[in-house]
């Protein structure tokens, strides 16, 4: 693998130089100036003390990524996933994992406004200015949940002059379309509104026995308006929505169906049935074919935000309130098998459908002086409302539970659909205070100091029980009686009843101080700790599961700089970072079935190195590159989660101390290439690039079944087109080198050792227009 990713890296590098991700922008014989807004002020990217990865949203656009997992992919020691409880979201191999009974440990921000939930992510990027990926806790300036990171997202604004965008792009593998386009008409001298929408669909690239998958259709808009009164005033309201539905949302594949040795394969498990339904074999290889019974993914969300930024000669009053609300529902296959169930004809094996209703609101007021002076200092606070109100129905049918003699001497028989319910209500209120400060004590030296304490409270509500539907399907989901019920929870490892502590708070104090030093006009070295912390709270699973806070100790030391004529920009830093208490999301196995528990590790490691540069050799040809060594392990984590073998041997828990974390690749990084021919009045753009990763684990167990091993992608676009880009046609081509892989594996229910998978999309190539003006 290491091999292949070297001789990937060497043509490309050996070819011309290039633009990578992180930078994107036009090929300019100097260095352009990156604004970025990492420490809640604009400040030049090259001037920030901390790591930053900046995607812009033109590059994103003409690369043709619609989401954080299309660009996550691209970035190093970034991985998002799509699981079947949460999305799940690493940066520097630290995230929050597989449940939705949490925040994510990598929070997201658009323009300034936090969203909780991990599912809203798939919905952030649309007209965009840029997506800055913050790296390590940003506890400081964007709040306690930022542990292991932030995704800071500027949308586009409306401007002082007319405008427009327009793209239209179609993919010739998966016949995804895009439409969208963005309009600015600047209503008076003082009044200014931009539009936004986007039509996308497409039919998906694994085929299921009821059709394509992911099959999605999805409505965005975005309103936008700017009104500056006065010199000193602005304001700006963003009102937002979106509607999306996706049909066979979750076609994992089957790996091992029979389960490799030593793993048995019993008669009544779910591989077993599935081999007899189907003349004695199944596919059971990642080739984009799924055996999967329907699913599907309904996402709707509306989010308004007003911001107001007052000029007080000197400083700036800023005020962000904002609300935000969700509703996803879905279901997917633990089981994603074609078989005949045991309990009744017609069910499936083992459904799963869910319904989340979330709701928040929120309020910042923040003080800051201008930049520049002997003195910069920000102070404010910080408060937030929010509801989630959570449903899940599981359907138990790839075993007759109901022929178990102590149910059904309670009168149940081998045709009881044996369903599942767990619900949850609960309600958060969140109050931080913060404040910054940079003292230039003498020239070129810069001591930065940052505070945040905040308390957050939560309150439970837990519904958990056992009952009958007809297919998991929550309108016809009746409950058995207080004795039945009973009898099935120790029969499925599951417990009744409310959390121990269904009230609780959680609160700290947040110091960070660093120290920047110009060791010339444009080199600059930098040095910082950090402490963050972030909330306990509880678990959405069939246990009644709670956990504790987690903290972390993060050490950054870093230079920045431009050489050869600001033709050369670069970064590269040096991190560690220390958890304690960890919040780590695992699934275990009881009594046959997949549960979900969020345990506290006692400590892990997250340390590495990052480095990212581009090179302008001229307006026409520029490379750049992004890359990351990380070395993310648990130091004292006596009793983790087993593995799959671990399991079938008897194991209850596994020392993890000394192993690598989930999604926490040794290697992984990005170069790409940018050309730019003249060809008459128009030009020819040739943009191509490699990402890559070495292996890495997809769960918190250490287990090589649930592994992706290393690999290199290549894209590619060509673009032809006038050099204002008021138009432009281009082919675009991803993952040329057809590498087959997945984003997320799990152990499916009733058959230890066989594995689902999420497969991530194959050789794409599409065509894409773009009009601007």
């Amino acid at each position: 693998m290491r091999k292949t990713v070297f001789l990937y890296t060497a043509c490309l590098a050996g070819a011309v130089p290039a633009t990578a991700y992180a930078q994107g922008g036009d090929n300019d014989a100097g260095a352009s100036e990156i604004v970025v807004t990492a420490q809640r002020r604009e400040q030049r990217l090259q001037d920030v003390p901390l790591s930053v990865s900046v995607v812009s949203g033109e590059a994103m656009q003409r690369a043709g990524l619609t989401s954080l997992e299309d660009v996550g992919a691209r970035l190093p020691a970034v991985r998002i996933a799509q699981a079947v409880l949460a999305d799940l979201i690493n940066v520097r191999g630290v995230g929050s994992g597989n449940n939705p009974g949490f925040e994510q440990s990598v929070a997201t921000f658009v323009d300034g406004v936090y969203r909780a939930r991990s599912r809203s992510t798939r919905a952030a990027l649309f007209d965009i200015d840029r997506l800055e990926v913050l790296k390590g806790p940003q506890t400081t300036f964007f709040g306690a949940n930022a542990i292991a990171g932030a995704f800071n997202i500027s949308t586009r604004k409306p401007g002082r002059s007319f405008s427009y965008n327009g793209l239209t792009s179609y993919d010739f593998v998966t016949d995804e379309h895009i439409v969208e386009g963005g309009l600015t008409v600047p209503l008076s001298e003082t009044l200014s509104l931009r539009a936004a929408a986007r039509v996308m669909g497409g039919k998906g690239y694994v085929e299921t026995p009821t059709g394509r998958g992911p099959n999605n259709d999805t409505l965005q808009g975005r309103l936008s308006i700017r009104w500056e009164p006065v010199s000193a005033l602005t304001s700006d309201l963003r009102i937002e929505g979106s509607r999306s539905r996706t049909k066979n949302a979750f076609p994992f594949e089957i790996i091992g169906c029979p389960p490799p040795t030593p793993f048995p394969l019993l008669a009544t498990s779910t591989c077993a049935r599935a081999l007899a339904a189907n003349g004695g074999s199944v596919d059971d290889k990642l080739n984009f074919h799924s055996s999967s019974p329907y699913s599907f993914a309904n996402y709707d969300f509306g989010e308004a935000a007003w911001t107001n930024a007052l000029d007080l000669a000197g400083a700036t009053l800023t005020s962000t309130t904002s609300y935000f609300e969700h509703k996803y529902t879905g279901r997917l296959q633990y089981a994603p098998l074609t078989f005949i169930s045991p309990v009744q004809p017609g069910l499936d094996g083992f459904p799963a459908q869910s319904i989340e209703k979330y709701h928040q609101f929120s309020q910042e007021l923040r003080f800051q002086s201008a930049g520049g002076g002997t003195l910069e200092y920000m102070f404010g606070g910080y408060y937030s409302r929010s509801k989630i109100d959570y449903a899940s129905y599981f359907g138990f049918f790839f075993s007759p539970f109901g022929a178990i003699p102590a149910a059904a001497a309670l009168g149940t028989n081998a045709s009881t659909p044996l369903t599942g319910e767990l619900a949850n209500l609960q309600r958060d209120d969140t109050l931080s205070a913060f404040a910054s400060a940079t003292i230039r004590p003498i020239e070129n030296l810069r001591i930065n100091l940052g505070a945040r304490y905040s308390s957050i409270r939560k309150r439970a509500n837990r519904v958990s029980g056992t009952g009958t539907s007809v297919n998991a399907d929550p309108a016809t989901y009746q409950p058995f009686g207080t004795d039945l019920q009973a009898v099935f929870f120790r029969i499925l490892g599951s417990e009744g009843g409310q959390y121990a502590r269904p009230r609780r708070r959680d609160s700290d104090f947040m110091p960070s101080i660093g120290l920047q030093y110009d060791l010339t006009p444009s080199l600059m070295a930098y040095a910082s700790y950090t402490k963050g912390f972030k909330a306990g709270g509880y678990a959405y699973t069939s246990r009644t599961n709670d956990f504790e806070p987690e903290t972390v100790n993060a050490y950054e030391v870093g230079i920045k700089g431009t050489l050869l004529d600001r033709r050369l920009t670069f970064a590269a830093d040096l991190f560690r970072m220390d958890y304690n208490n960890l919040q780590e999301s695992t699934v275990v196995f009881i009594n046959g079935s997949p549960v979900s528990l969020v345990q506290n590790a006692a400590q892990s490691r997250s340390q590495g190195a990052e480095f990212n540069a581009t090179l302008r050799l001229s307006r026409a040809l520029s490379l750049s590159t992004d890359l990351t060594y990380l070395d993310s392990a648990y130091k004292n984590y006596p009793a983790g989660a087993c593995t799959l073998i671990g399991v079938a041997t008897g194991c209850q828990s596994q020392n993890l101390s000394g192993k690598r974390r989930a999604f926490s690749p040794k290697y992984s990084g990005n170069v790409a290439l940018n050309v730019t021919l003249p060809v008459g009045d128009n030009e020819v753009r040739l943009s191509p690039s490699v990402y890559f990763t070495t292996a890495y684990y997809q769960s918190a167990t250490a287990d090589p079944l649930l592994a992706q091993d290393g690999y290199a992608k290549v894209d590619l676009r060509l673009a032809f087109g006038p050099s204002d880009k008021s138009w432009e046609v281009a082919l675009i081509g991803k993952n040329l080198t057809d590498k087959t892989t997945a984003g997320f594996r799990q152990g499916i229910t009733g058959t230890n050792g066989t594995i689902l998978a999420m497969p991530e999309p194959p050789r794409t190539v599409g065509i894409q227009f773009t009009l601007t003006h």
